[in-house]
């Protein structure tokens, strides 16, 4: 059975960290995550509040008097909103991205195991999916921002 694993390349090398290196790496490794994890929920919350704040935008003229002027304001308002949203968005994916590689490079210095499962295609994979995310996030924003124009359009057409 061990010949088995050997020539299946199946062998455990374990870190050739001392245990305070492996124990720092470990503490940075986990904080890495925990900060991947903020920034994915902060992305997720940022959509809602960008669509909440449109959702508030439409309403407004449907409970108060508004000129075309203050119609246009508030299209204009959604724009900056909008346009805020997703610049917030790229950068999280861009600390997202920073993160992923720093655990990556950690990782290569665990154990062989660790390394394997935590390759070049779970992380290229995991960018992939991230970017996926990221332009339906953008692409809800932007639909969004559409449905404020044309919903706003009879006010001050």
């Amino acid at each position: 059975m061990a010949d088995d694993r050997e020539g299946s390349g199946g062998d455990i090398s374990a870190s050739e960290l001392d245990e305070l290196t492996h124990a720092e790496l470990l503490m940075l490794y986990q904080d890495s995550a925990v900060s991947v994890r903020f920034a994915r929920e902060r992305q997720w919350k940022l959509v809602g509040a960008a669509l909440l704040l449109f959702t508030a935008i439409v309403a407004i003229p449907e409970l108060v008097d508004i000129s075309p002027f203050g119609a246009k304001g508030l299209v204009f308002a959604g724009f900056l909103i909008g346009a805020s949203a997703i610049y917030v968005l790229v950068v999280y994916q861009v600390w997202q991205n920073a993160e992923l590689r720093r655990m990556q490079t950690i990782g290569g210095r665990f154990s062989n195991i660790f390394a394997q499962l935590g390759g070049h295609n779970a992380a290229r994979e995991g960018k992939l999916h991230g970017y996926i995310i990221l332009f339906f996030m953008i692409a809800a924003i932007g639909l969004g921002n559409t449905l404020v124009v044309l919903l706003l359009s009879r006010f001050y057409l």
